[in-house]
Formats: C-alpha cells, structure tokens, sequence
C-alpha cells in the first residue's frame, strides 16, 4: 500500500514539473500616424496655403489622446522662421493640441499651414529659386491615461512654383503729333516675365509721369501674353492734354532727349496655375527714357 502511495506522488510530482510555464501577454500594438498632402490655394502671390489630412489610428482597447508637440518646417531644405508661417488644426495654432481616439478606432483632421511669402526670399536665400519644395515635420506624444507617453513623428513634402511679379520698362517715349492743345505719343514698353510659365496680362491702368509732372493716363484691355522666363514688347498710344496745363510743358516735352519718368498703375495677371488663376499687382517704376521725335 505504502508503495503504491509513493507512486502515485511520484506520478503527480512529475505531471507538476513536466507542466509548460504560462506564456508572456503578447505586447500591445502601437499606435500609426500618417500625414497626406491634399492641395495649395491662395489669395495672392504673398499668401500661399497648403491643406493636409493627418491620420492617427488607435489599436488597443483604451482611448488614447494624441499630443502634437511641435512642428518645424522647411523650404528647399532650408528651416524657416515661425514668424512667417502658422499650422492650424480647426482654426487655431496647433501646438499643445490634443487629438482624440476612442478604442480600436481611427480619426482623421485637416491640417493648414499658412505661409507668408514676403520675407522668405530675402530671409533664406531663395531669391534665385523658380520652385518651393516645403517640408512640414510634426513630433507627437501619444498618451495612454497615466502611462509614459510614446513618442512620434510624421512628415511631408509639398512642391510648387514660386510666382513673381511681370517687371515693366520703357524703353523708348516717341512724339508722333505735337499741337497746342494735344500731344500724342507713343511708349514702347518692354515687360518681363520671370517665372517658369506664361502669364497673361488683363485690366492694364496705368499713369506715366515725366521728370515728377503728370503726362498722360490710360488703360489696355487687349490680354497680353508673355513666354515664361521671357519678355515681350508692347506700344501704348497716350495723349497729353495741356488745357490744364502750363504751355512751357510742351515745350519742355519738345526739346528732351531723355526724360526720367515714373510709371504707376495696377494690373491683372493670369498664371494658368490651377491654385492661383490670377492675381491683381500694383506696380510702381523709375527709370531713363530717350525721347524721339
């Protein structure tokens, strides 16, 4: 009897050693984030803004809250002030902000960067840059109830054309009929276009005045195309009125052989770049003309 006692503890000793260890709870999966590029739009040449779609998902069984800590952002590579930027989520600044998941769900918002183009260029040396590639780079704390955040990062990149100003210059003021009351000429006007694609000029007022006195005002209706990183050059028939003015004008008009003048006015210009189809500028020039008779 007592044998059989023994073997059966011996039995039961060895069935309790030979019995396999529990295994390790398998890790939690981690929470994935994903910033897209959706589009570019803007208001002028200045204010340009570019729309993203930032993607979280949550795969564990707790709500999590997703922290955007920072956020930097770069232009050619080149890192910029954020002075001259803002990145909002639902119209306010988007550091500090918190972004909710409810268990093994997903969320998904809208990003904007704001982009102040005038101190760029001169700022960060982009002067001689035709095209942007803006890079926007965001640092994230996800956050489990009390648990030490786990941290991440998303990025993206965005190219588009740098748009610049048409440049005018006249180049030659030729008297065509001189009388006492009307003096029409003829001003050959040379317009640059520096950019990487034809624009189309529109709306075309301007103002011409001569060594600081006004001249002659008039408008272009008539859409003026120039070739990308090229120039054109047009003719504008003007007609100085002297009713109002003093005769010693035309006679000062009569005997130049170059004249400073100054050109002024507003013009519309068309890009054929689908974000910004057009644009109104102002424009404001100096510069020598010879007078031909």
């Amino acid at each position: 009897m007592q044998k059989c006692l023994f073997v059966i503890t011996a039995i039961l000793l060895l069935c309790i050693t030979c019995k396999s260890p529990a295994p390790p709870p398998a890790p939690e999966e981690s929470p994935v984030a994903a910033l897209q590029f959706e589009r570019i739009q803007a208001d002028s040449i200045n204010h340009i803004e570019l729309h993203y779609r930032f993607k979280a998902e949550n795969p564990r069984s707790r709500p999590i809250n997703i922290e955007i800590k920072n956020w930097q952002g770069l232009l050619n590579g080149i890192g910029f002030d954020k002075s001259s930027a803002a990145l909002h989520l639902d119209g306010a600044n988007v550091e500090g902000t918190y972004i909710s998941a409810a268990p093994g769900t997903s969320v998904e918002k809208s990003l904007v960067l704001y982009l102040d183009m005038r101190n760029m260029p001169s700022n960060y040396g982009l002067m001689s840059e035709d095209e942007y590639l803006a890079q926007l780079n965001i640092s994230l704390d996800y956050r489990y109830a009390n648990d030490t955040p786990l941290q991440g990062a998303v990025s993206v990149s965005a190219a588009f054309p740098r748009i610049r100003e048409p440049q005018f210059t006249i180049t030659s003021i030729a008297i065509m009929q001189a009388e006492l009351i009307n003096t029409r000429f003829k001003v050959s006007l040379r317009i640059d276009n520096p950019n990487i694609f034809p624009v189309a000029l529109s709306s075309f007022g301007y103002e011409l005045y001569g060594e600081g006195r006004f001249w002659a005002d008039g408008e272009e209706r008539e859409v003026l195309y120039i070739p990308a990183q090229s120039s054109s050059e047009t003719n504008l028939f003007l007609m100085m009125n002297f009713i109002n003015m003093k005769r010693q004008l035309l006679d000062d008009v009569l005997a130049m052989r170059l004249v400073r003048y100054r050109f002024t006015g507003e013009v519309e210009v068309g890009t054929g770049v689908s974000w910004l189809p057009s644009f109104h500028m102002g424009f404001d020039r100096n510069g020598n003309s010879v007078v031909l008779k």
